[in-house]
């Protein structure tokens, strides 16, 4: 019963965000970074398509709302501003990384 106990203990302690302490010299003042997860966003603007923290060397596939496949874009910069998409008047949907986003191209 203790094994249990303190095999649970340990899995709930290590299941949390990693915390970085550092203290600072002159004040002797203790402060805590929480390491931060970047999550990539994608906007879809006016038929052009917006990322933000993308993942370089991943894909954003574009795939039509009959489920064929338009487009597939490899991402070459975390930072893809106002990529042109040419798309057809439509409803797609954007996969890229986890994240999956809906669309209407006017």
């Amino acid at each position: 019963m203790k094994r249990i106990a303190l095999v649970f203990v340990f899995l709930t302690i290590f299941s949390y965000q990693v915390s970085v302490f550092s203290q600072d010299d002159k004040n002797r003042k203790m402060s805590v970074a929480m390491e931060e997860q970047v999550t990539p966003e994608m906007n879809i603007i006016d038929n052009k398509l917006y990322l933000k923290n993308a993942p370089v060397g991943k894909r954003v596939e574009v795939i039509s709302i009959i489920g064929n496949k338009v487009l597939d874009i490899k991402i070459t910069n975390s930072v893809l501003e106002g990529y042109e998409l040419n798309l057809r008047r439509g409803i797609y949907i954007f996969k890229m990384d986890g994240i999956v986003k809906k669309a209407v191209i006017k």
